[in-house]
C-alpha cells in the first residue's frame, strides 16, 4: 500500500496588475503584496502539513507583468521546502513561451516544470508519477492527452491540467477537455487549475479537483479561497482513495450587494443604510461593490464621491453604483385626471384602509410597479 500527502494550489497570479483598483492610490500595490503573502502561507502549509509534493496547476504568475525579483522571491520560498517535490504546469497567464522564466531561470532542485517537452516526472522514492497538461502558448485549442505514456498501475498517478472542464466555451481556447477523456487516462488524482472557484470530486471516478485561486481576484470570486491538502492511498490491488480538506488562506474578500435607499433624502441617510448592510463584516478586508436601489426623494442627487470618500478609511475598497429613481409625489398624481390619477387614488385608498402590515407592503409595491408600468411601459423590480 502506498500513501502520498499533497498540497494542491493554482491561479496565484503573482504581480497581477489589478487595473480595476488603479483609481485608488496604493490599493493595486497592496493587493500584489497580498498575493505574495498568500504564497508564503502556501509554503507554510506545505511545511506544517509535512506534505510529500506541492502541485501548482498553472498561472503562478503573470507573464506580461512579472518582475524578476518576484521570481527570485518564488524560488526563495521553494528553497524553504527542499524535501518537498514541487510540480508546476504552465497556465495561459504563465505559458511556456520564449522568454518565459520557466525556460530561462534555474529553479531549486526540487522544482519540476511539466511541459510537452517533459510531460512526466517519476518520483520513484515516493512511488508517484506526475503528468502535466499545460500551455505552450497563451491559447491552446486542445491538451496533448495522446502524448502521455500509459500509467504505471503500481504507482500513484497524478495528472495536472490547466484548462476548462466539460464546457462549451465557443471561441475561447483554454485547453478544453472532457471528464470522459480524462477518465480513460487511468489517473488516481487530477489536479486542475484555471477556474478560480473551487470544485471537488468531479468525474465518474470523482477524482477531479480544483482548489480555485487562493486569493480572490474579482467580484465573480466571492466566498472563501485557499488550497487543498490531502492524501492519496493506493492499495496492492490498484484501488486508490482520495481524502482532501480545504484550508482557507485569502487575505481579502469581494462582496457585491444591493442596498435599498428608498425614502432617503440626504447622503448621510444613504451612508447609514450602507453601514447597516455591512454591519458585522470585516470591512477592512472587504472589496465592495454597492448598488444603490429604490426610490429617493424628488430633487435629491446622491453625491457618490462623498459617500465613497466616507468609507475610504473604513473599507479596503468601495465602488458605488447609483440605480435609484426619484420618488413619486402621490398627492399630486392623485389629483390628476386620467388613468394614472385614478390608479393612484384607488391604491392609496386600499393602503389606508388595510389593517394588515404585510398587505400594506404588498399594496405599496404594487402602487410603485403600476405607476412605473403606466409611465414607462415596463417594470423594473426593485
Amino acid at each position: 500500500m502506498r500513501v502520498l500527502k499533497f498540497l494542491h494550489c493554482a491561479d496565484i497570479h503573482l504581480d497581477a496588475p489589478f487595473t480595476s483598483l488603479a483609481n485608488a492610490a496604493g490599493k493595486s500595490s497592496e493587493r500584489r503584496q497580498d498575493l505574495r503573502q498568500v504564497f508564503i502561507k502556501i509554503i507554510d502549509v506545505a511545511q506544517n502539513e509535512n506534505v510529500d509534493i506541492l502541485l501548482i496547476s498553472g498561472d503562478l504568475y503573470e507573464h506580461d507583468y512579472v518582475k524578476k525579483s518576484t521570481i527570485y522571491f518564488v524560488n526563495d520560498q521553494f528553497n524553504r521546502i527542499p524535501d518537498v517535490e514541487v510540480f508546476i504546469v504552465p497556465g495561459n497567464h504563465d505559458p511556456y513561451v520564449a522568454g518565459s522564466y520557466y525556460r530561462n531561470f534555474s529553479f531549486a532542485d526540487n522544482v519540476h516544470i511539466l511541459t510537452q517537452e517533459k510531460p512526466c516526472f517519476e518520483a520513484a522514492g515516493l512511488g508517484v508519477c506526475v503528468y502535466g497538461l499545460g500551455f505552450m502558448d497563451f491559447y491552446s485549442e486542445k491538451p496533448f492527452t495522446g502524448q502521455l505514456k500509459p500509467v504505471d498501475k503500481q504507482a500513484i498517478n497524478i495528472l495536472m491540467v490547466h484548462g476548462t472542464l466539460d464546457m462549451n466555451i465557443g471561441n475561447d481556447v483554454y485547453n478544453p477537455v472532457s471528464s470522459g477523456e480524462l477518465e480513460r487516462l487511468g489517473m488516481d488524482y487530477i489536479a486542475f487549475g484555471h477556474f478560480h472557484n473551487r470544485f471537488e470530486g468531479l468525474g465518474r471516478s470523482q477524482n477531479i479537483y480544483n482548489p480555485g485561486s487562493p486569493e480572490p481576484l474579482g467580484f465573480d470570486e466571492e466566498g472563501e479561497h485557499g488550497v487543498l491538502v490531502g492524501t492519496i492511498t493506493k492499495d496492492d490491488n490498484g484501488n486508490s482513495y482520495i481524502d482532501t480538506r480545504f484550508i482557507k488562506l485569502n487575505r481579502k474578500f469581494y462582496s457585491s450587494m444591493d442596498v435599498d435607499v428608498s425614502g432617503c433624502g440626504t447622503d448621510e441617510q444613504v451612508i447609514k443604510r450602507i453601514e447597516d448592510t455591512v454591519k458585522g463584516m470585516d470591512t477592512g478586508a472587504g472589496i465592495f461593490c454597492v448598488n444603490l436601489t429604490g426610490y429617493v426623494e424628488q430633487g435629491f442627487n446622491i453625491d457618490l464621491q462623498y459617500v465613497t470618500g466616507y468609507f475610504s478609511n473604513r473599507m479596503f475598497y468601495l465602488k458605488v453604483l447609483n440605480n435609484t429613481a426619484p420618488d413619486y409625489d402621490f398627492s399630486r398624481i392623485a389629483g390628476e385626471p386620467g388613468l394614472k390619477g385614478l390608479f393612484v387614488r384607488k391604491m392609496l385608498s386600499r393602503i389606508e384602509n388595510s389593517r394588515d402590515e404585510h398587505e400594506k407592503k404588498i399594496l405599496t409595491k404594487a402602487l410603485y410597479y403600476g405607476l412605473e408600468a403606466l409611465e414607462r411601459g415596463e417594470i423594473e423590480c426593485l
